[in-house]
């Protein structure tokens, strides 16, 4: 049974092992929340946090990643590991206790920072406009001061820094159980971080910028999931709030699992560079995946391959160390290869699939809410399907207009963007498609590339009328000639209908 005393007595020994790091801590999250609270300013809706503040907070992740590797020392130092096995203590204890230590040394640091943040600013975000009594008395709410827009941005502020914080805390805690030499336990959980911040979004981009070129008024969830790419949020949307809690609850549970990684290590697989030899292969997994988009992305960057077989062989060699052999060179170009098969198998699926269903996606039935929408429509045979250089094309359809919005026409709209989802699911039926957007090169001819655009407003303006700001759909795809005369015919009827 766990000990919460023995727990707590562990931290103990550790906090003063860790002492300068903790005085660090402090003295930069001080400065932090002061900094923060006397140079914040509000006014209306809007607030101008502290830049220097921020940046301040974001240098105290630097002691925080040291704070998290110090605390599991003995996962890599033998003298270190002696000592903490000799103590009265389970393993999963030893891990609550390292922990306790990381939020004694700079979680509650922190949290009374950011308390005396919130306080300063509420008090002195304000006095950076000061108006006379009289004049003051004429202002509207745009340009006052009000406390509560303030504090609410503040708790969207601390929601957003929590969720890096913990996303660091939980892949340094869980690399530092998966490794046993002291330089991996420093530079596999940078390499791991970056990388996972980068894969969501890399791939997301990439996958349907070549499968499924769709867009509508909102971001997918799975956009910022779990990822330092989280940081780019909207403090006023609901959903991006959602999304920040989810992403701390997602480094809490990877947190808790390192528990039963850390039970099943031992003094033996001290010093070992990696543990848990798939432990290293998911972070080559995605580390390699990223080089392969960033090789599809440019077709003729034949050095990024080069680089990410360099690359992978030099750290292979290195975690390694005296079990290294020529042979094995060729061994791991192989798995190198392995990946690479596995890459283009995955995006085949995308392409089959759509990107996995993205392009089948369409606006909300809300998002057609407005006055008056504009539709542009542009089908044309592909420019690879001709001579370079030659005008003699066909194109079947380029034509914009204009729908007034009532009841009738919204139907009209809504089962023509339908229509143009379904179109669009089928181009995965064209032969040549995939390799030409994956490597390049031609289509079959025949192949027709076809432009949608979608927008709806309501808002009228006197000298330039009523203006289209709103994209509420935009598809870009490949059709094949009978696919594309019957998506021309439903837009020649719609249009013609109006």
């Amino acid at each position: 049974m766990i000990s919460f005393t023995r727990i707590y007595k562990g931290s103990n020994a550790e906090l003063i092992a860790h002492k300068k790091t903790r005085v660090i801590t402090i003295i930069l999250l001080a400065f932090a929340g002061v900094i923060y609270g006397l140079d914040t300013s509000s006014r209306g809706d809007n607030v101008n946090p502290s830049g220097l503040g921020v940046f301040i907070y974001f240098a105290a992740l630097v002691p925080l990643f040291s704070c998290c590797t110090a605390v599991f020392k003995d996962m890599h130092d033998i003298p270190t590991a002696d000592v903490q096995m000799s103590m009265p203590l389970s393993s999963a204890e030893r891990y609550f206790s390292r922990l306790l230590t990381i939020c004694r040394i700079w979680l509650i640091p922190f949290f009374i920072s950011a308390a005396g943040a919130f306080l300063l600013s509420a008090m002195f975000a304000g006095a950076h406009y000061s108006y006379s009594k009289d004049y003051y008395e004429l202002l509207d709410y745009s340009r006052t001061y009000h406390p509560g827009v303030l504090m609410t941005y503040n708790l969207h502020m601390l929601l957003w820094f929590m969720a890096a914080v913990l996303f660091i805390i939980a892949v340094t805690v869980v690399c530092q159980c998966c490794i046993g030499a002291k330089a991996e336990s420093k530079y596999l959980p940078v390499m791991l971080m970056t990388a996972l911040s980068i894969f969501a979004p890399a791939m997301y981009y990439f996958i349907t910028d070549s499968f499924a070129d769709v867009h509508t008024s909102g971001e997918p969830f799975i956009y910022s999931l779990w990822t330092f790419s989280a940081l780019a949020v909207d403090f006023d949307s609901v959903r991006d709030t959602v999304l920040m809690i989810v992403n701390c609850l997602i480094s809490l549970g990877v947190i808790y699992c390192g528990m039963f990684i850390c039970q099943r290590r031992d003094a033996r697989t001290v010093g070992k560079p990696i543990v848990f030899p798939l432990f290293f292969e998911v972070i080559m997994a995605v580390t390699l995946t990223l080089f392969f988009v960033m090789f599809h992305t440019d077709w003729d960057s034949f050095v990024v391959m080069f680089l990410a077989w360099l690359g992978s062989i030099i750290l292979r060699i290195v975690v390694s160390r005296k079990n290294f052999s020529f042979a094995k060179i060729g061994i791991w170009t192989g798995m190198f290869v392995g990946y690479y098969v596995v890459f283009l198998l995955f995006m085949y699926v995308a392409f089959l699939t759509g990107g996995f269903g993205a392009i089948t996606k369409t606006p909300a039935p809300s998002e057609y809410e407005g006055y008056r929408a504009s539709v542009d429509i542009d089908i044309e045979e592909s420019w690879t399907t001709f001579h370079s250089g030659s005008n003699d094309y066909e194109e079947l359809i380029d034509t914009n207009f204009d729908l007034i919005l009532n009841s009738g026409n919204k139907e009209k709209l809504q089962s023509f963007v339908d229509s143009i989802a379904y179109s669009a699911s089928r181009q995965s039926r064209i032969n040549c498609l995939f390799s030409r957007q994956m490597f390049g090169g031609s289509v079959l001819p025949g192949t027709y590339y076809c432009s949608v655009n979608v927008r709806v407003t309501d808002e009228y303006d006197e000298d330039y009328g009523y203006r289209y700001g709103d994209t509420i759909y935009r598809a870009k795809f490949y059709l094949n000639r009978s696919d594309a005369e019957n998506l021309a015919k439903l837009a020649e009827e719609l249009n013609a209908g109006y």
